[in-house]
């Protein structure tokens, strides 16, 4: 049987994008090696000027565009669980009309190394959705691309030699023959059999759709949501968002932050406020009262 591919199609700077990261996450981390996750961009927003039909001098179109945006923004985080910055108001200006360079980055990183551009894409949401940066800024994609280990010469050299922006333009066309309207959407592919999900979903969903292409047979680990095995979970990923705990190990609000203050008081996380959410940092060198044995056995319980 082949393996299980799971296409999003997305653009870096969609806020629902953002608000289905715990999904992916837990969906890597459950499954492992068993299905593949892919990207197909799609590219949101061509030009702010024209996106809401605003009148008016183009320096107050792009403020109210960018009024809008944030309100929807705010609205999506309180849904999702997915924190965005206090100061996330002004992604596009006169200069930077658009959502495009972002996916274009993307495909340069794809062409430089395919799992790295993965990292990439991840560190453009965050920067965007968290840290208020205006990620259509070469001189910032740059930044992000070397934290995630790309090269900058040859990032520069695949983000302006005209290969990626061919690349985007194909994502586009996929976009278009599978009817995607609106990011996130998903193609779930195994063999000759393709499953179009639209919108965003939810972990369950997929654990359907998976069991359903593979006849049962490819199955999540059964992880319990133990402090060593979020433990686990923090030292694979080494920096995440509470919800992405709540959806990986099926808690509810309640119980993640109990489990989230206990390791905090152990020493084990680290947090940073951020918006009205938080973000939290695996300590590597803190000791651990849980020994490797522990976690490896809980980390390879399996019901596949």
């Amino acid at each position: 049987m082949s393996k299980i591919t799971i296409y999003q199609f997305t653009d870096p700077t969609c806020i629902w994008c953002w608000g289905n990261e715990p999904v992916l996450r837990a969906l890597d981390y459950l499954y492992g090696e068993k299905i593949a996750i892919e990207f197909i961009m799609g590219g949101l927003i061509e030009d702010i000027r024209t996106l809401f039909n605003i009148e008016g001098p183009v320096n107050l179109v792009i403020e109210r565009a960018n009024a809008r945006i944030a309100e929807d923004w705010r609205r999506a985080s309180q849904r999702h669980g997915m924190p965005i910055g206090k100061e996330c108001m002004r992604l596009y200006t006169e200069q930077y009309t658009s959502s495009f360079p972002q996916n274009i980055a993307y495909e340069a990183a794809k062409r430089i190394d395919k799992e790295r551009a993965k990292l990439f894409l991840r560190r453009i949401r965050e920067a965007t959705f968290t840290e208020c940066r205006r990620t259509s800024q070469i001189d910032i994609l740059v930044e992000l691309a070397t934290e995630v280990g790309i090269d900058a010469a040859q990032f520069i050299d695949k983000y302006t030699n005209g290969g990626a922006q061919a690349d985007f333009m194909q994502d586009r066309m996929k976009c278009r023959r599978n009817g995607i309207t609106g990011f996130p959407s998903y193609l779930v592919s195994e063999g000759n059999t393709n499953i179009i999900l639209g919108g965003y979903q939810n972990l369950r969903t997929f654990h359907t759709v998976i069991s359903r292409l593979s006849g049962g047979k490819i199955k999540p680990r059964r992880i319990g949501p133990s402090l060593a095995n979020i433990i686990d979970f923090a030292k694979h990923y080494k920096s995440f968002y509470p919800a992405e705990i709540e959806t990986t190990f099926s808690l509810d609000r309640a119980q993640t932050d109990a489990m989230i203050s206990e390791l905090l008081q152990k020493q084990r996380l680290s947090s940073q406020t951020i918006g009205d959410g938080r973000k939290l940092t695996y300590i590597t060198n803190a000791r651990s009262r849980y020994t490797t044995k522990e976690s490896a056995t809980n980390k390879n319980s399996s019901i596949a």
